[in-house]
C-alpha cells in the first residue's frame, strides 16, 4: 500500500479527507500516514485550501457569468458537544443556512433575463399600472388548455391517454403477475413538451 509516487495516492488522499471530516486525531492520521494508508495532516490542509480555492474561483466565475440560479435551505442542528449542567446550561441546538449555485442551461442567455420591466407593468403591487396592462385573472382550469392536444388518431384527450398509460404501467408493474409479461411491451408515454436532459453541475456556497 506504501508508495513514493505523489501524484499517485488517491487511496491514500480519501482516506485522508475521512479521517479529517471523521475528526480524528493529528496523532492518529500522522500514524496512518506513517504506515502509507493515509496522507498526512499537512498534506491534508494543503489539498482542503487548495480545494477551497478551486471552488471560491468556481463560483466567482459563475456569479459574474449572471446565468445562475441561487437555493437556501435553513436546517437546525443538535450540536451536542458539551454537557450542560445547571450553571452552564448549553444550547445545543444552531439554525445554520446552506446554498447552492447551478448554472442556467437550456440555452438560456442574458437577454432572456430581462423580463423585470415586462413583468413589472403587468404586475399587481404596480400603482402606476395601466388598465390595458392589467393580467387577467387565471386559475386551474387555465391548465387544462395550456398544451394543444397535437395529432392523435385516439379519442382520448392528451390527459386522457397519460391517466391510460399510467393506469397500464401500474398494471403492469404491481399488477397480478400474470400482466408482468406485457411491462416490455409498454412504450414511454407521450411527450408533449419534452425538455432536454442535461446534467446539471452544482456548487456548494
Amino acid at each position: 500500500m506504501q508508495g513514493i509516487n505523489q501524484k499517485l495516492n488517491a487511496l491514500q488522499s480519501i482516506l485522508g479527507f475521512f479521517l479529517q471530516s471523521a475528526h480524528a486525531p493529528q496523532k492518529v492520521i500522522d500514524t496512518l500516514a506513517h504506515l502509507g494508508v493515509s496522507i498526512s495532516t499537512d498534506a491534508i490542509n494543503l489539498a482542503v485550501r487548495s480545494l477551497s480555492a478551486e471552488s471560491q474561483n468556481a463560483l466567482r466565475d459563475l456569479g459574474q457569468s449572471l446565468l445562475v440560479s441561487y437555493a437556501y435551505d435553513n436546517f437546525d442542528v443538535d450540536l451536542k458537544s458539551q454537557v450542560s449542567t445547571v450553571e452552564k446550561p448549553n444550547d445545543s441546538l444552531k439554525h445554520l443556512m446552506s446554498g447552492l449555485l447551478f448554472p442556467l442551461v437550456h440555452g438560456i442567455t442574458i437577454d432572456d433575463l430581462k423580463c423585470s420591466e415586462e413583468l413589472w407593468k403587468k404586475s399587481m403591487l404596480n400603482p402606476y399600472i395601466k388598465g390595458d396592462n392589467i393580467p387577467l385573472r387565471h386559475s386551474w382550469r387555465d391548465l387544462l388548455n395550456l398544451h394543444g392536444e397535437g395529432s392523435n388518431d385516439s379519442n382520448l384527450s392528451c390527459r386522457d391517454r397519460f391517466n391510460a398509460w399510467m393506469f397500464l404501467c401500474g398494471l403492469c408493474t404491481y399488477g397480478p403477475e400474470y400482466f408482468h409479461q406485457f411491462q416490455l411491451m409498454l412504450q414511454d408515454p407521450e411527450p408533449v413538451e419534452q425538455i432536454p436532459l442535461i446534467k446539471t453541475p452544482i456548487y456548494a456556497t
